[in-house]
């Protein structure tokens, strides 16, 4: 008789995989940077839809990561403080 463990499917690798596109975000300009000719005109006709967030979160949450407490069970992982 199987076991649950004799059943579980190896996923692998991505075979045959191309990186064909580059991108980048200029902070100077405000652009971003190698994007294709039709990604970049989605991102300019949206652009102006997008509105910037008032406060960044990160920037202002006090919190030391190192003293969270980890629990685990099963194959789930919960962060309490």
């Amino acid at each position: 008789m199987k076991s649950k463990k004799d059943k579980k499917r190896q996923i692998s690798e991505p075979s045959d995989f191309e990186h064909r596109v580059h991108t980048g975000y200029d902070v100077g300009s405000g652009q971003y940077v190698g994007l294709p000719q039709q990604w970049s005109s989605i991102i300019s006709a949206t652009e102006d839809k997008r509105p910037k967030p008032i406060v960044d979160a990160s920037r202002i949450t006090d919190t030391e990561v190192t003293s969270l407490k980890v629990l685990r069970w099963s194959h789930f992982t919960k962060i309490f403080s």
